[in-house]
């Protein structure tokens, strides 16, 4: 009868060897699955924008956050069960670079084409999405312009350390999908991680990617391409990496995947 699910072990030990995959792979499949991931997670924002609309104005605002919340993490879904990457998901590639299984050169040029990728992905959907009138409604239009100018308008250390708190969740919703076997399993895994992100309001580069230029194309007098990169962008890519490329691949290597050293007793003559 074969597994359900795996211990933590055998978790870490299979993120390993997605980590050895994603550094190994070539890099316009890296590019092209960044697309991918881009436009996934984009059609998840759309989703949460759409049912937070206008219900902030006629119920609790934290129940609008959670309705939205439920239906963001289709997103992901799309990413791990028909093919996309992330470079807040691949951050985890740097687990393959603490064991030596990959250099940091593959690691690091993972990192790079695939935020790449999941900015065109990113900012493509944005475009289709203002083309097929998705902001045409005065309700969404301003609903995605006032989530950009709040992203926009985050002071450096808050971009990163939210940044920060996004990727140890979202990164740990990554991790936790390799413990079940089956899809329903990760589906459940991976929704409540999300969802709970989502509702927090932390700050994911990826999904900023796209609700920022949406914002931008819909009313460019009050966002500017400077602010899209520095006030967000560049110290949000930080804070995701200092997480989910530092600070959970390094925990749980240390907790799982580190060879204790065996101390060989002197023999006696």
């Amino acid at each position: 009868m074969s597994k359900t699910f795996l211990n933590t072990a055998e978790v870490a030990e299979a993120v390993v060897q997605m980590a050895i995959k994603k550094t190994k792979t070539k890099s316009l499949k890296i590019f092209v699955l960044g697309i991918m991931g881009g436009i996934f997670i984009a059609l998840g924002f759309i989703a949460y924008i759409t049912v937070t609309q206008s219900l902030g104005a006629n119920v609790d605002p934290g129940l609008s956050k959670l309705l939205g919340a439920a239906v963001f993490p289709v997103g992901l879904m799309l990413v791990l069960f028909v093919g996309g990457s992330l470079f807040t998901g691949n951050n985890l590639a740097f687990i393959a670079y603490i064991t030596g299984d990959s250099s940091f050169k593959d690691v690091l040029r993972n990192w790079i084409v695939v935020w790449l990728g999941n900015f065109v992905g990113s900012a493509f959907l944005a475009w289709v999405a203002i083309v097929a009138g998705v902001f045409k409604s005065a309700p969404m239009a301003a609903k995605v312009v006032a989530i950009a100018e709040g992203k926009v308008h985050l002071g450096f250390a808050q971009a990163v350390a939210s940044g920060f708190l996004c990727n140890v969740v979202v990164a740990l919703a990554i991790w936790m999908t390799f413990a079940a076997t089956d899809v329903t399993g990760k589906l459940w895994i991976c929704w409540f991680p999300i969802m709970m992100f989502a509702l927090s309001g932390y700050q994911h580069v990826v999904a900023n990617m796209f609700v920022i230029t949406a914002g931008w194309m819909v009313s460019p007098e009050t966002i500017s391409i400077s602010n899209m990169f520095m006030n967000n962008y560049i110290p949000v890519t930080i804070g995701n990496v200092l997480s989910g490329g530092i600070f959970v691949p390094v925990i749980y290597y240390w907790l799982y995947l580190k060879k204790e050293t065996s101390k060989v007793a002197a023999s006696v003559n």
